[in-house]
């Protein structure tokens, strides 16, 4: 348990008595990261539950008949058998405690630390046990180590490689006048990734025209997109290290077959104003010694497209996320005020992308860069696009549909 000394310091931090991981069967990935490896391939058929003190042993309450299974520990194992004997066994490991953090959300605010189950939070809440949400004792342990830094620009190195390769097959293609299928660019950045060893958790996006207006459009065989003149190119990738806990890296880049329309030119420069506001804000925060939500940041690039007229009809979806080792989308903070309220804090080591995007139905744009957040403020590991990519308009551009 490597990370109990890192969860009990951000304990002390926030105030509070103790962490209370519940599980029950996967249901809650963030205490099953926790529990999974105490028990260590053992049956985990019934709730289970590991208090975290704020310094002091951990305690693991496991079923009765799951009990033999747990391999020796360094710290109690305790058990329980009956529904009534669970409570009484709660009751114990939260003994003098006033507040424990739990994967719980108010309101439901924020689903990604809302797992807990409604009945288990009001069984502690019977006991005279105050529950609060344990959204910053759970980012703390996802803040990357610097073996995780050096995978994630590995991986952000590829990313822009890869991205720099798709623009160059679709320029090479149109100048021979051929037709481009957004799958056959799809097959180039995974081409790619597979030269170099990355791998990833879903093939990249690759968005012709109108459906660049679907910010999760997913080219299908026979189905896809042909670029025309005038369309835009929308490439949303990301990739990993093939190691456990190495992060993504996640970019999107745009381009334009063509001449950009009046109407394209004003968007993308909207968006990457966005993105630009977005970076200074937690650039300015940190400078002054905070450290920003990641709600507030969501709400500065959000009201700056609504100045000039994006509002939350064209930005459908919240300016960023972590970036997770399992998945694109880490377990640490998001920039969200507006699918949730994400009321975490930009911990120093966490890796988040900043992606505003506006979408319409004959169109989408979208820019997005991976930050760092280091101890003395952001810091872009992806390169930052300030310009459309142009691409040729093919000899036989008028018939390409």
């Amino acid at each position: 348990m490597d990370w109990l000394p890192t969860a009990q310091a951000a304990l002390q931090a926030e105030g509070l008595d103790a962490w209370l991981l519940y599980d029950f069967r996967g249901a809650n990935p963030i205490a099953g990261k926790r529990i999974g490896p105490i028990l260590a391939g053992g049956v985990a058929s019934r709730r289970a539950f590991l208090l975290v003190p704020a310094s002091g042993e951990p305690v693991l309450l496991v079923h009765a008949i799951e009990r033999g299974s747990v391999p020796p520990q360094p710290f109690e194992v305790r058990s329980y058998t009956s529904r009534g004997s669970l409570e009484a066994a709660v009751r114990g490991l939260l003994a003098g405690r006033e507040r424990v953090a739990m994967e719980y959300s108010p309101s439901g605010d924020n689903p990604y630390v809302g797992l807990v189950d409604a009945g288990t939070v009001e069984l502690v809440r019977s006991l005279g046990v105050e529950v609060v949400s344990s959204g910053e004792v759970a980012q703390a342990l996802e803040v990357w180590t610097p073996a995780q830094l050096a995978a994630h620009l590995q991986a952000a190195e590829a990313v822009m490689g890869a991205k720099d390769r798709a623009f160059g097959f679709l320029g090479e293609r149109l100048s021979l006048g051929r037709e481009v299928h957004e799958i056959e660019v799809q097959a180039v950045i995974e081409s790619y990734f597979h030269e170099r060893g990355l791998v990833y958790d879903h093939p990249p996006d690759v968005s012709f025209g109108a459906h660049a207006g679907d910010p999760h459009y997913v080219p299908r065989r026979g189905a896809d997109g042909v670029l025309a003149a005038g369309q835009v190119v929308l490439i949303d990738l990301w990739a990993k290290l093939d190691e456990e806990d190495a992060p993504y890296a996640d970019a999107t880049w745009m381009g334009v077959c063509g001449e950009p329309s009046a109407e394209l030119t004003r968007a993308f420069e909207a968006v990457t104003a966005a993105r630009d506001a977005a970076f200074r804000a937690i650039a300015e925060a940190i400078d002054a010694g905070v450290r920003p939500e990641g709600r507030a940041i969501d709400r500065v690039a959000r009201d700056l497209l609504a100045s000039r007229g994006y509002g939350d009809d064209a930005f459908i979806h919240r300016t960023g996320h972590s970036l997770g080792s399992r998945h694109t989308h880490g377990d640490a903070v998001h920039l969200d005020d507006f699918e949730t309220r994400d009321r975490r804090r930009l911990l120093a080591g966490l890796g988040v992308t900043i992606e505003p995007g506006v979408y319409f139905p004959d169109f989408g744009v979208r820019s997005e860069i991976d930050v760092l957040v280091d101890e003395d403020g952001p810091r872009a590991t992806t390169d930052l696009q300030d310009q459309l990519e142009r691409l040729p308009v093919a000899p036989a551009a008028s018939g390409l549909r």
